[in-house]
């Protein structure tokens, strides 16, 4: 199996950089990934993964429900339950910032689109949508339920410059292999008054720091970088955009605690409860310092020439 090993920080190419601790696939295999850190710049990166055309097995399960809409269990059921809460939420988060704009002149691109639930509720607000998912079935599911344009992965390379006033990847971005090409191309598909939307873990986060090596969100090797506001703000500004917002993904840090109490051992009603307390704990705190957010929604633009 092909392994990538990085020797140089992918913000930064700092060579100054050491693991910080070996990080278990819990959801899957049990193998151990080794987490690095940058000593010049902070960024946190999964090391020794396996590259884009062996890693589909890691991702190989009914239970891995972005790309599937399986509702057994609790924990899937909760997972259900909070994208539908936050559909309506994705949706207004976008026509805020298109609000001076036609509806049915906004294009907007979902990079990694799953199973096309935030698609679909973007389309019957009048937007004209693509979606780019790499996963054959998630593709399937949302074509013949929705009737969507969803392209496959390699799609995306071979869009036109300056094409969408809107982009968003909804926990994708930690998950694609070519980071800085990929951010790189998103630039270039926006318009110059275009926006994009990126919602990412945040390992700096109060519930990343309570379940630490147990952290459901660093989910090796399907992670492969791991954010916080100071490394995602150094990596758009890399590729010249700035970041205008920062939100709170109020309902990620209640989902993530009791999937990480699961990881624990917790009991089934234990990693519950204790799950929902440290996710109340972690809320209340991030609305007032979004460092302690398990998640962070970012918007940004292009920086103007």
């Amino acid at each position: 199996m092909p392994i990538i090993n990085i020797s140089n920080c992918p913000i930064c190419n700092s060579s100054k950089t050491s693991k910080a601790f070996d990080a278990v696939d819990h959801f899957s295999t049990k193998e151990t990934f080794p987490i690095n850190d940058c000593k010049s710049c902070g960024f946190r990166f999964t090391n020794n993964f396996p590259s884009e055309d062996s890693i589909g097995r890691y991702y190989d399960s009914p239970d891995y429900i972005s790309h599937s809409d399986s509702k057994t269990g609790l924990i899937n059921r909760l997972y259900h339950f909070f994208r539908k809460q936050m559909l309506k939420k994705k949706v207004n988060l976008v026509s805020k910032q298109v609000v001076s704009r036609q509806k049915d002149n906004i294009h907007l691109l979902d990079i990694g689109s799953g199973t096309g639930y935030f698609l679909n509720a973007a389309k019957e607000k009048g937007y004209t949508v693509t979606g780019i998912e790499k996963d054959n079935n998630a593709r399937e599911y949302a074509v013949s339920n929705f009737e969507l344009d969803i392209k496959d992965e390699q799609s995306l390379w071979s869009i036109e410059n300056e094409s969408f006033d809107v982009i968003t990847l909804w926990h994708v971005l930690e998950h694609m292999e070519n980071l800085n090409e990929v951010v790189a191309k998103i630039k270039s598909i926006l318009k110059p008054d275009g926006v994009v939307i990126l919602a990412l873990p945040n390992h700096n986060s109060y519930d990343a720091k309570k379940y630490k090596g147990y952290w459901a969100a660093y989910d090796v090797p399907r992670h492969l970088w791991h954010f916080t506001p100071d490394t995602v703000e150094k990596l758009l500004g890399k590729h010249h955009f700035n970041i205008i917002k920062q939100n709170t993904m109020p309902l990620d840090a209640f989902y993530i605690s009791m999937l990480s109490e699961k990881y624990k051992g917790s009991g089934s009603l234990m990693q519950y409860i204790k799950g929902f307390t440290v996710g109340v704990t972690g809320y209340m705190r991030s609305l007032s310092d979004i460092n302690n957010s398990s998640s962070v929604i970012y918007i940004a633009k292009k920086e103007s020439k």
